[in-house]
């Protein structure tokens, strides 16, 4: 019988999930333990109360390319271990369900066909993808990069307007 699974990003455990919720599977992956290390999350893991768990290089890799697509290439570790886990999880017939107030894990979890929720925000309606632009001269980038091939100023970026 399938499982569901919440999948804790860093921002679930500043939310105080697994601090109050002690029915549901939670699982979270070594990258978000490293970022959020404190004694209370250390019994909790003692206690079985969360499991730490990491997804597959493979799941890895199709996560960091699907970021790469969106534009979303400054996602940390620990982000991109959470996507993975929620491939992984899911390639295991159970169902993941990732807990996130990140625009950018959000963003990338749409894409992969991965449920999130929110917990202190609105979460994001639709995926979407950053375009990249030169706000001196204005020449537009489909891919990140640090500075304008025409004029050398540093790119910025915003999200694609469809």
């Amino acid at each position: 019988m399938p499982q569901q699974y919440l999948v804790l990003d860093t921002t679930a455990f500043y939310a105080g999930v697994p601090y109050t919720n002690t029915t549901e599977n939670l699982v979270t992956t070594p990258d978000v333990i490293s970022e959020v290390s404190n004694e209370r999350t250390r019994t909790l893991i003692a206690l079985s109360k969360i499991n730490v768990l990491q997804g597959t290089l493979a799941n890895l890799k199709t996560v960091k390319d699907a970021a790469r697509r969106t534009g979303d290439n400054s996602m940390t570790a620990a982000d991109l271990s959470v996507l993975a886990l929620c491939l992984s999880i899911r390639e295991e017939g159970n169902e993941a369900i990732l807990l996130s107030d990140d625009f950018a894990v959000e963003n990338v979890a749409s894409t992969l066909g991965i449920k999130a929720r929110p917990l202190m925000t609105n979460g994001i309606k639709t995926a979407s993808e950053w375009v990249f632009f030169c706000p001196a001269c204005g020449k537009r980038y489909q891919k990140q990069r640090a500075d304008c091939l025409v004029c050398g100023t540093r790119l910025e970026k915003r999200l694609k307007r469809n």
